[in-house]
């Protein structure tokens, strides 16, 4: 039976022919997406078919978006890059993968005024430029940075021939793909295929005289981001991905010359695939283990829209998790109210019944709801954290905080929490792992292992990613 575990290497089987890497990147994170089932393709006929179908509508829908949003001219883009050492390319929205980069660039301005990054806009145009960049920018912190689209319709028609080019090619491309790919998804990809072309071209006439040698992505990968960090390449910039999020192998493989991953233990895995030119995360000292304050943190993250356990179960596997929690409050003799939980950010986007059942589950628990004005850097406060798989792994490391993690759904062995010493899976191993962070004698030894094993990374800043970028 296949099972999570092996998904990295039972992607890397199903890709493992496909020779064009923009498409293998496309196609892993499709099959990941899918939990790697084989399929037999469909004949080489109605592949074609689809193919063709898929890049002609992707081509105009491309062509109709630039002419209703709009993009930025090449040539006035040149006046922006002329002078600018080091730009910023992030989708234009304020989300996980948006707010580390963005962050770094309000941390940078703040310190040097008249340092102001420019900002190339990626993703597929749903609004003018003004407005996305109202989006990307909710404080207001980066109004007098340059954003540009790499988008102009002088560069989709230069483009054109490389969009045919492409559109033939991906039949062979997607013949040799151990598995299904529906119309929806040729759709998608051919459509990031076609702007990455227009993207390469407007890049092309965009940096004659630049002088960029640092491009810093927020998120990429993609057919479209990648094929621009190629365009930017071959003209002597040197891209990096500062990834954000735990990383899960494949969906993480990007083209850039650098990836800089939230902890050493994903730089390992992000190393371990044809991918980046190098990974490495950035020094972090190790902090002095935390107190404890007699207080626990229970933190869930199964319930939210991305997550396979909450489209398959709902609330099942965070509800389980607070009942382990509550037996394990009851043998060790914690007050239920001194027991205080936080929900995924994105607890109030979920089925109402959904919510509502977690949020019984608390109750009955009697547990307590993380106060909405106490900082999340609280969590080093509590003499135990306990999380379902999520980055609050890392961040309660960095905050001298050993958080133990529940795993109560298959887990990918190859992702960090298979490295973590106080990772669980039942009563009885929370019971053991509560054991060791609450008994002072066993903390600091406890805290110094998960430290070694996972080693956090520090916090994205752009000076310290410069130096890890120019590092050799």
């Amino acid at each position: 039976m296949q099972t999570p575990q092996d998904i990295t290497a039972r992607v890397s089987a199903m890709v493992g022919e496909v020779s064009d890497p923009l498409w293998r990147f496309e196609l892993a994170a499709l099959a990941t997406q899918n939990g790697a089932q084989e399929r037999t393709p469909s004949s080489i006929f109605i592949s074609a078919i689809a193919q063709i179908a898929a890049f002609k509508l992707a081509i105009a829908t491309l062509g109709w978006l630039i002419l209703r949003h709009g993009g930025s001219s090449p040539r006035l883009a040149q006046t922006h890059l002329a002078t600018a050492e080091t730009i910023a390319a992030i989708h234009g929205e304020d989300t996980t993968r948006t707010r580390h980069l963005c962050g770094a660039l309000r941390e940078n301005q703040q310190a040097h005024p008249q340092s102001r990054i420019p900002i190339v806009q990626l993703g597929r145009p749903a609004a003018s430029i003004t407005d996305t960049k109202v989006l990307l920018d909710l404080q207001s912190d980066l109004t007098e940075c340059v954003m540009m689209r790499p988008l102009s319709f002088g560069s989709y028609l230069t483009a054109f021939p490389k969009m045919l080019g492409q559109m033939f090619a991906s039949i062979g491309q997607v013949s040799r793909y151990r598995g299904a790919i529906p119309f929806r998804e040729r759709v998608a990809v051919a459509y990031r295929m076609v702007q990455g072309a227009a993207y390469a071209k407007w890049w092309g006439q965009a940096s004659r005289g630049s002088a960029v040698r640092h491009a810093l992505f927020g998120h990429t990968g993609n057919a479209d981001s990648s094929q621009l960090e190629q365009a930017m390449q071959a003209r002597g910039t040197i891209t990096a991905h500062i990834v954000h999020g735990t990383n899960v192998g494949w969906p993480f493989a990007g083209l850039s010359d650098i990836a800089i991953f939230p902890s050493g233990a994903d730089a390992r895995l992000g190393a371990s695939l044809p991918a980046y030119g190098r990974t490495t995360a950035l020094p972090l000292p190790r902090p002095a283990v935390s107190v404890g304050d007699g207080s626990w943190a229970l933190l869930t993250s199964y319930t939210h829209l991305q997550h396979p356990a909450y489209h398959k179960n709902g609330a099942d596997a965070d509800i389980a998790l607070v009942n382990m929690v509550c037996k394990a409050a009851q043998a060790l003799g914690q007050e239920p109210a001194r027991v205080f939980w936080r929900p995924h950010p994105q607890i109030d986007m979920v089925d109402l019944a959904e919510k509502a059942r977690l949020e019984n589950a608390i109750a009955e628990a009697g547990f307590t709801r993380w106060p909405d004005d106490w900082p999340y850097e609280r969590l080093s406060e509590f003499s135990a954290a306990i999380t379902s798989p999520s980055t609050v792994l890392s961040d309660a490391l960095r905050l001298g905080q050993p958080a133990i993690v529940a795993s109560l759904t298959p887990l990918q062995s190859d992702l960090l929490y298979a490295a973590h010493p106080l990772l669980i899976k039942d009563r009885e191993g929370l019971l053991v792992a509560l054991e060791r962070v609450l008994d002072s004698s066993q903390r600091n030894a406890t805290f110094n292992h998960a430290w070694s094993a996972i080693n956090p990374g520090a916090k994205p800043q752009i000076r310290s990613i410069i130096d890890a970028i120019e590092e050799r």
